[in-house]
């Protein structure tokens, strides 16, 4: 049962509200517009019409008819590129509902839509607000040349629509640096500045062709524009050095949150923003927390040399984790993993986060951890007693493996949270310690009659993993092969396979399962079975023809999972395509 690797957190300083990115906030609030305004449902015949059926009812007088001729063909996705200049004579339709819809179908179909670019282009001025908003979001899909989407994204940043803007600005950041002069022209716009400004954010350094607008943006009356300009300023990095004195004027904002991006924008720039390490160390002693603790974590890196500097910084950063405000524990934490600290060093602290840290606090600490190693283990286990951390640092100790021992009995106490689906993450780590969680066999046999089927499939491999030494189990995993789940059922016969002894009563019993197991549109299911049916070796001889089929299978490790298992029957196995 492979588990989906941990996303890695950047450490970054963020100011004071969790700070949402360009494209997230641009993707909801066109998400909800375009729900408001376009459904377009999917066709139960779309799989059954033939396009010249589809295209010929692009013919009729009835919108109606078009219009679910138009989305079948849409849901064809890739399959109706044949269709894509019937769909572009669409975009011409006296209605704006068929303009929408045919532009909506050409965005499914993608890049083989190319043909219909320079129709789409012309939507951009079209006088439906909602067709110009989907012609965006069909060029992005389709991406055409670069320079033709980018004029287009461009021309509609002067649409009188905020919706349409804010389409062309998130279509913009996919082109990187080549979208900075059209973005740097919106920051002139106060209709789009805010805008400009997050999206300049999310490109970064490739955004330092924008700085002098950026510095301008600075001088907006709105303190979220303020804010969102020093933020892109900060992301740009030291190449953002020009705006150090403008930004350092921004420290004394009557804006809160535009001083604690002042204080952050000055640190990702580092050294070069030295000028405005004395206003910086001004703002220690005020009583302003949150402004402080950034201040603290941007000194130490406009100073990455001074040993003085650092250590007063790591000691004030270590201070405020204790402090009321759960937003000044967040930033500190962040703060210091930001400044990469030895692994020894950091362990201890964000052990101590997890254990007294507000929520928030907590779970950052423990997305720090496995970037730690071995020396994040004491903290994981310390977050296994914490509600608000068990579930990740079970899904993290899952992926130790045997490193993961040390926490057996942290693993053995949580299988009592509420949760199922940390109780579930609980048993994948321990399935990973193999044979290792024999000692906590008990808990996991319990889990056997969980409520949450996945819960009791998880308790099965968990089982299986450990092996022999889990045979008092056998009773009722024999029980699971009767189960109504599918997964309950392969998970269970997989553990009495791994369990054995192999002999003529188990395979009498897991064999049906596991072939039925091979059949199911569940990747570690089919895998799972075809690994159990080759631990069976030759005794499972009669599964050689499922086998077979499965040495197809569009996953690589169903397909060795088969391959091995014919080898362990003794079976001739012959290279397959897949495998080639």
């Amino acid at each position: 049962m492979q588990k989906a690797p941990i996303p890695k957190k950047l450490p970054l300083m963020q100011n004071d509200s969790p700070r949402l990115v360009f494209r997230a906030r641009a993707a909801w609030f066109l998400l909800a517009l375009t729900a408001a305004v376009l459904v377009c449902p999917r066709p139960a015949t779309a799989a059954q019409d033939s396009l010249a059926k589809l295209t010929d009812s692009l013919k009729s007088s009835d919108e109606k008819v078009r219009i679910a001729a138009i989305d079948s063909l849409g849901h064809l996705g890739v399959g109706a590129k044949d269709a894509v200049n019937d769909l572009t004579g669409q975009l011409a339709d006296s209605s704006p509902r068929v303009r929408a819809h045919a532009a909506r179908a050409l965005q499914l179909i993608g890049p083989a839509a190319a043909p219909a670019a320079g129709a789409l282009v012309q939507l951009i001025e079209d006088p439906d607000a909602h067709v110009r908003r989907v012609a965006i979001s069909a060029l992005e899909a389709i991406h055409p040349d670069p320079a033709i989407e980018i004029a287009a994204f461009a021309k509609a940043l002067d649409d009188s629509d905020p919706a349409v803007r804010i389409a062309a600005l998130s279509g913009l950041t996919d082109h990187g640096a080549a979208a900075v002069p059209a973005l740097d022209k919106a920051l002139g716009k106060p209709a789009t500045r805010y805008w400009a400004a997050l999206a300049l954010g999310e490109l970064g350094n490739d955004a330092k062709e924008a700085v002098n607008g950026l510095i301008a943006a600075l001088k907006d009356d709105r303190p979220l524009v303020r804010r969102e300009a020093l933020i892109a300023l900060g992301k740009i990095g030291p190449e953002a050095a020009p705006a150090v004195p403008a930004i350092s004027e921004r420290l004394a904002d009557r804006d809160p949150g535009v001083r604690n991006s002042a204080a952050f924008a000055l640190g990702r720039i580092g050294p070069a923003a030295m000028p405005a390490a004395d206003v910086l160390r001004e703002t220690l002693t005020k009583p302003e927390d949150l402004l402080a603790t950034v201040s603290a974590w941007a000194l130490a890196r406009i100073e990455p040399e001074n040993a003085e500097a650092r250590k007063q910084a790591i000691e004030y950063l270590t201070k405020a984790l204790s402090n009321k405000n759960p937003q000044v524990q967040l930033t500190a934490l962040k703060g210091l993993i930001g400044l990469e600290l030895e692994p020894a060093v950091l362990a201890p602290i964000l052990a101590e986060a997890i254990a007294k840290g507000a929520p928030a606090a907590a779970e950052e600490a423990v997305d720090a951890l496995p970037h730690l190693g071995d020396a994040a283990t004491p903290a994981m286990t310390a977050a296994l007693k914490r509600a608000e951390t068990r579930g990740r640092a079970a899904e993290m100790l899952s992926r130790l493996g045997p490193k993961a021992v040390g926490s057996l009995d942290g693993l053995a106490a949580a299988m009592v949270d509420k949760d199922p689906h940390v109780r579930r993450e609980v048993l994948f780590a321990l399935a990973g310690l193999g044979s290792s969680a024999t000692p906590a066999q008990g808990a996991i046999i319990k889990a056997l009659d969980d409520p949450d089927e996945r819960v009791r499939a998880a308790a099965a491999y968990a089982l299986g993993q450990i092996g022999p030494s889990a045979k008092v189990a056998l009773p009722q995993l024999r029980r699971g092969l009767e189960s109504p789940d599918p997964v309950v059922r392969v998970s269970s016969a997989y553990a009495m396979v791994h369990i054995g002894p192999v002999d003529e009563q188990l395979v009498r019993l897991t064999l049906p399962v596991l072939m039925q197991g091979l059949q199911s549109s569940t990747t570690a299911v089919r895998r799972g079975s075809a690994e159990a049916l080759g631990k069976l070796g030759k005794p499972a001889r009669g599964a050689e023809q499922a086998l077979r089929a499965v040495t197809r299978d569009p996953d690589p490790s169903v397909r060795k999972a088969a391959v091995a298992a014919l080898e362990r029957m003794g079976a001739v196995v012959d290279a397959t395509p897949a495998d080639n």
